[in-house]
């Protein structure tokens, strides 16, 4: 059965500044990094009807080839804009672009670069985008495993718990998600430097990650000779933290065709079946699978709509 949305897309929310969603989104310089996926026709036509069928004009939707699982949430849109029955022409951009840039351009009508995006969701963002609330990743974003040094790996062998002021955890300045983990009690050491190396020199104990983005960042760190690696045993659990598409706060259109076919795929099998065989998926649910030792942090900045996303739209990770 097709999960129903629990809450309208377009509720009353406050006004905040787009300076605010770019000092928290705007990532330091630390190891940004996204497979950027291969697209030999850039141009997919999908949805349109045959010739002379009396159909709206297409949408034309502009991507880019960027961000958390590229390669993985662009094969979701093009899947959600199949489903929705409408007619539309999406176009992906390979030019990467700083996410503050992303944001800037998305609140703008027909900016000819990006129509949608997709991040972790959070307050700021859901008061000034529109999102789409049918989580990409099924809660996958908050199965944060620990990139570490050999000191800090030793600390876990020896039984090391996760509880508060155990160990000190690397963010980059203004995340949210800095706030998440204070909240919960744990020490968080912010900076605007490179987070491995952080954790490498012993600034840090470790830099928490998604399972979808730390093995090809702890990859590129090592190339760049810093040595850190992925924690065994141990792992967090941020409920309530999903990655979302993201649409200007007036796209009523393209939100509305990305939810319908969203929950459409849901409920002809495609959705799951997309999830269950796409290769980083696969590789990042590995790893929920290995028993470690997993601490559940409460998200207190989650919105009430995402708080009632239906358990049938998520991953049972804890």
């Amino acid at each position: 059965m097709m999960p129903a949305p629990r809450f309208s897309q377009r509720q009353p929310v406050l006004r905040l500044t787009l300076a605010f969603l770019i000092l928290a989104f705007l990532t330091p310089a630390c190891w940004a990094v996204s497979a950027l996926a291969a697209s030999d026709d850039p141009v997919d036509t999908g949805g349109l009807a045959m010739p002379g069928a009396s159909v709206p004009a297409p949408l034309v939707v502009h991507a880019l080839n960027q961000g958390t699982a590229p390669a993985y949430v662009l094969k979701v849109l093009k899947l959600a804009l199949d489903k929705s029955g409408r007619p539309y022409v999406l176009k992906v951009d390979n030019h990467a672009l700083p996410t503050a840039q992303v944001l800037r351009l998305l609140e703008q009508p027909d900016n000819g670069t990006v129509d949608v995006y997709w991040l972790p969701t959070a307050p700021a963002l859901e008061a000034h985008f529109q999102p789409v609330r049918v989580p990409l990743d099924r809660g996958l974003m908050g199965y944060r495993l620990l990139a570490v040094n050999e000191a800090t790996q030793a600390k876990i062998n020896a039984g090391t718990p996760l509880s508060p002021g155990q160990l000190s955890l690397a963010q980059g300045q203004g995340w949210p998600e800095a706030h998440l983990l204070r909240a919960a009690g744990q020490t968080v050491h912010e900076t605007a430097g490179n987070l491995y190396n952080e954790v490498a020199t012993g600034g840090a104990d470790a830099v928490p990650r998604s399972s979808l983005d730390i093995d090809q960042e702890v990859e590129r760190a090592r190339e760049a000779g810093v040595p850190v690696t992925v924690a065994r045993d141990v792992a967090l659990f941020y409920r309530d933290f999903y990655l979302y598409f993201f649409v200007a706060k007036h796209d009523d259109r393209l939100a509305d065709m990305l939810q319908d076919g969203l929950y459409q795929a849901y409920a002809d099998g495609s959705f799951m079946a997309l999830f269950r065989n796409d290769p980083q998926i696969r590789a990042a649910m590995a790893y929920t699978r290995q028993g470690r030792r997993v601490l559940a942090l409460a998200n207190p900045d989650a919105t009430t709509p995402t708080r009632a996303i239906a358990a049938s739209l998520t991953e049972s990770l804890e």
